[in-house]
């Protein structure tokens, strides 16, 4: 038996052919915007009129907005009345999901909520970013309005679209504990986390909610979140500065070692350990600032503050009481001049001052950096502004200036005074001045810092070597020559510093201060260098700095023709 086959897309190109030719234009009709043009200039007796005349109710804009949505934007009751017994859409969204009830809810109106409400619109309709109107009336904080959209089955776990927060966070981070209460009341979900790992608790952290933070525990909120995908509130508090908060959680049963970022709260209360959390905090903030008053944290911790003032003792004592690993290292690499570059040279990094990673920094280490960010201000307000001037190092109040106490503190608890940071630099090398970076051309030498000479000199009571080098052979003198600090020079001299070691580099002390490349910049402190050279150090070894930064390359061309001659 034969079989004639037939061809599927001849057939089909045929097909639409003959539809091609017989299709009928049908001219669409024009829309109808005389109600919504009416509305949209506030002409609400025009819009009264047309609704009366049977006008269509339901005719849209080009982004969906309807005439129920301006009259709820206008607070309109009747009008809104009038359109609902005309067949208005109650639900109706516009290309951002943004409906009726939204504009009277942002609006405030409880009297126009009512009447949507009961007209069957739908309280956990979402906005395309997830926001429900209870959003927005927690954000307005109006507790009667959130009470009525509960009444009306509000969902009290919805969650925004992208980071996943939800109303009860929300309610924390715009600062509404007494509706964080009644969600937490109505059973909101106290465990529920956002994209970024951040719970309840970690968002009455930031705020240093106390009361908030003890109704979340009562709920079944776990004080210790564990796991890749949750944020330990513990360091967080502390590194937002939250110590009242950070007290509390302790007393709860908080882990005194848990991480953030590899950094721990005995860290973060010891000295400022905000550079090791830039980079977790760039991915987690979305772009959203802390602090701005307008939208709940997100994640950032672009409030976090320096720390190192004698008034953190109280949770420093109470993390080292509760079991905090006094000599723990931060895990996480980080460098001061983080604007360049990743931290991959250690103290060979051409753009830092000594160290240029600080990876394994532990609580002494990063107090006694601290300690010489703090420069006294009384004494450098009443110094000439050629030694003083703006930029001349007086970076925070007097207040700060006990970092001494913090040191001591941390020492009498059984931390390793010479303990380093992975590329060998020593607690005595920062806090005499590796690490920071100072450019002012108008300064002769740096400001006096109070700080770093007490915390100097508490280093060195508790047996700091005080020649000791790190990998790339700077010592502690160095480290005050980079900052131009003559008292801080006078204390190592007088204890045993050699004058005269060299770095990496052939640079002596005095080198450093005659003139040397910190960070872009080229910084001279002369008469710092008068005042080594006075100490007695020999100013004939290596050559000076501006003829180092033009031989840079030499070494490196050396080494390769003598490799060629072998």
């Amino acid at each position: 038996m034969s079989r004639t086959l037939t061809c599927p897309i001849g057939n089909l190109a045929a097909s639409i052919a003959i539809a091609i030719t017989t299709v009928t234009v049908v001219a669409a009709a024009p829309r109808d915007t005389r109600l919504l043009d009416a509305l949209a200039r506030q002409d609400l007796a025009a819009a009264r009129a047309l609704v009366t005349q049977g006008v269509d109710v339901t005719a849209t804009s080009a982004d969906g907005t309807t005439a129920l949505h301006w009259a709820a934007h206008w607070d309109d009751l009747d009008l809104m009345a009038a359109l609902l017994r005309a067949g208005a859409k109650v639900n109706a969204a516009d290309d951002h999901g943004v409906t009726p009830l939204v504009l009277a809810t942002q609006n405030l109106h409880p009297n126009a909520i009512e009447r949507l409400l009961k007209a069957g619109a739908n309280p956990n309709l979402a906005r395309s970013s997830g926001m429900t109107p209870v959003f927005d009336a927690i954000q307005a904080g109006h507790m009667e309005l959130v009470k009525l959209f509960i009444a009306r089955g509000a969902n009290v776990n919805a969650a925004t679209a992208k980071t996943r927060i939800t109303p009860l966070m929300w309610a924390i981070g715009a600062g509404q504990p007494d509706i964080a209460a009644l969600l937490i009341e109505t059973h909101a979900d106290v465990t529920a986390v956002t994209n970024d790992g951040f719970s309840a608790l970690t968002f009455a952290a930031r705020a240093g909610d106390v009361a908030t933070a003890r109704k979340l525990l009562q709920a079944g909120l776990p004080v210790n979140e564990n796991g890749a995908d949750r944020v330990h509130a513990l360091p967080y508090a502390a590194l937002s500065g939250q110590d009242d908060f950070a007290l509390f959680l302790l007393d709860q049963g908080a882990d005194p070692n848990a991480r953030l970022s590899g950094v721990t709260a005995l860290h973060a209360a010891s000295g400022n350990a905000t550079q090791f959390v830039a980079d977790w905090q760039r991915a987690r903030s979305g772009g959203v600032g802390l602090g701005t008053g307008v939208a709940p944290i997100t994640g950032g911790i672009s409030g976090m503050r320096g720390r190192g003032s004698a008034s953190h003792l109280p949770l420093i004592k109470a993390l080292l009481a509760k079991g905090a690993r006094v000599n723990d290292a931060v895990t996480t690499s980080a460098m001061a001049q983080s604007y360049i570059g990743r931290p991959t040279k250690g103290a060979f990094e051409n753009f830092s001052c000594g160290t240029g990673d600080f990876r394994g920094a532990t609580p002494l280490w990063l107090a006694a950096f601290t300690a010489n960010t703090v420069t006294d201000v009384r004494e450098a307000a009443d110094a000439p502004e050629s030694t003083a001037g703006p930029r001349g190092g007086v970076t925070e109040a007097a207040e700060s200036l006990p970092i001494t106490d913090v040191i001591r503190t941390l020492l009498a608890a059984g931390a390793s005074v010479d303990q380093p940071s992975d590329d060998g630099t020593t607690p005595l090398m920062v806090a005499a001045g590796l690490g920071h970076c100072t450019f002012n051309p108008n300064i002769d030498r740096g400001g006096r810092a109070r700080g770093a000479e007490e915390a100097v000199t508490a280093l060195l009571d508790a047996r700091a070597g005080i020649n000791a080098t790190n990998e790339a052979d700077f010592s502690p003198l160095h480290g005050a020559a980079f900052r131009g600090l003559n008292e801080v020079i006078q204390i190592l001299v007088d204890r045993g510093a050699n004058l005269n070691a060299r770095d990496y580099r052939g640079r002596t002390a005095f080198r450093i201060a005659e003139g040397s490349k910190q960070s872009f910049q080229f910084q001279a402190y002369a008469n710092t260098a008068a005042f080594i050279k006075s100490l007695g150090a020999d100013t004939t070894l290596g050559v000076p700095g501006t003829v180092q930064e033009r031989m840079r390359d030499i070494p490196a061309a050396s080494r390769s023709a003598e490799q060629q001659q072998h």
